[in-house]
């Protein structure tokens, strides 16, 4: 601690852009100044807001002034420490995606001189920190745990992905087979005339979902199965190209056209699961055509699937879905039985029961109940979402603040409980 009056050699000075607040405070280090400044540029960046700052040494004459970049570097390092700790713990790759998915959003504030650079570093940096850490002379497993993010619009290849079974390779840009390239860009325009041409995001979601789906079945998981529910990093940043291209092309202060962008992930990825669960049952809808997919694709549950075809009755048929879903479990891998729409439906269908059947809603235990709540929300939701592609600008704007408050709202139920 100072002494009382004693002067301390840096000072850091600010301006606050718009409201023309101005003040300085002194430090004893340099470093923390920086620091100060740091925390300051955080706060600007979270108001919107514009803060210009200078830094000098009051005993040398030393002034040079910070760029709210440097703050936007900081963030961005201290997620890809988050990222790399989670990677190689096996972390929720949910949490992970929501840390790329900031993380991508702070690149995209990053302008200025040099930001170009900047930006492709701290890109790059990401890219390594989505690798599983291997210890040193240990082979690649390619065992999936190490997972990046679903939808993470990040080009990386895997060491474990490689057919090759080269040691190295963290970091470098994916290797795409011509078939799922060409998947890639056929996607890639079904999500440019939702974002550029207003053409409506649930329909689009659901072309983007089976053309993923192909793409899936095209990936090999090291089980030796197509990797349909994007186990491995491989595969799902395989499917974020996608939306890489689209992204690059909005611009920062267009947030229609990024919040389109980001509404059409979520229902992809909610449609996902639907598309998967159809696809399977309906190997069994053309017993003909099923078999010729599940010959191309899974040959072990072609084979299973025929033998038991010989000792089949009219009481027990063989099944194709089946065998795809027995072969699977067989590697370790549980496929969906249901997809999120009927799971959702399932649960409105009770809680519309239990409704009216009397069910006294007073005599439910707090959890149950406020689950029955949330399943209520959860189904309008779902309602609202199938019809935010039909709103105009205005009515976007509008629709979004209603949004926003309800989701302060949720927030600070959240935060009681």
């Amino acid at each position: 601690m100072p002494k009382k009056g004693q002067r301390l050699p840096w000072r850091l000075s600010f301006v606050w852009v718009g409201s023309g607040v101005k003040g300085a405070n002194p430090h004893s280090d340099e470093e923390g100044a920086r620091r100060a400044a740091l925390d300051m540029f955080e706060t600007a960046r979270r108001r919107e807001s514009e803060l210009q700052i200078t830094i000098e040494n009051r005993d040398t004459g030393e002034k040079y002034e910070m760029a709210a970049n440097e703050a936007i570097k900081e963030t961005v390092n201290a997620n890809l420490e988050r990222i790399r700790v989670m990677v190689a713990n096996g972390g929720d790759e949910s949490a992970i995606a929501e840390i790329v998915e900031e993380t991508e959003g702070l690149l995209k504030e990053i302008k200025g001189k040099g930001s170009v650079a900047l930006r492709t570093e701290l890109r790059d940096a990401l890219k390594v920190a989505l690798q599983p850490q291997l210890p040193a002379g240990d082979e690649p497993q390619g065992d999936g745990e190490a997972e990046g993010p679903k939808g993470a619009e990040v080009a990386t290849r895997d060491a474990e992905d490689d057919d090759e079974g080269d040691d190295e390779g963290d970091g470098e840009p994916l290797v795409i087979p011509a078939d799922v390239a060409a998947l890639i860009t056929e996607a890639s325009a079904h999500v440019s005339s939702a974002v550029n041409l207003g053409v409506e995001a649930q329909k689009i979601a659901e072309k983007v979902s089976e053309l993923q789906l192909t793409m899936r079945k095209k990936t090999p998981h090291k089980a030796g199965v197509p990797d349909l529910i994007a186990h491995q990093k491989y595969t799902r940043n395989t499917a974020g190209l996608v939306y890489a291209e689209v992204a690059d092309q909005i611009s920062d202060d267009d947030v229609d056209k990024a919040d389109i962008l980001k509404s059409l992930k979520r229902a992809v990825r909610n449609k996902n699961s639907d598309t998967l669960v159809g696809y399977l049952r309906g190997l069994d809808a053309d017993k003909e055509a099923g078999l010729k997919e599940a010959e191309t694709y899974y040959p072990e549950a072609a084979d299973a699937y025929l033998k038991a075809k010989e000792k089949e009755t009219e009481g027990s048929p063989a099944s194709l879905t089946e065998a795809v879903y027995t072969l699977y479990a067989s590697k370790g891998i549980e496929l969906p039985r249901k997809g999120r729409t009927e799971v959702e439906r399932e649960r409105r269908a009770a809680l519309r029961a239990a409704q009216g059947s009397g069910a006294d809603d007073s005599r439910l235990t707090p959890e149950v109940r406020l689950e029955n709540y949330l399943t209520t929300i959860a189904g309008e939701l779902d309602k609202a979402e199938k019809n935010a592609g039909k709103l105009t600008g205005h009515q976007k704007r509008k629709v979004r603040a209603r949004l926003n408050e309800l989701a302060k709202r949720a927030e600070a139920l959240a935060n009681l409980i």
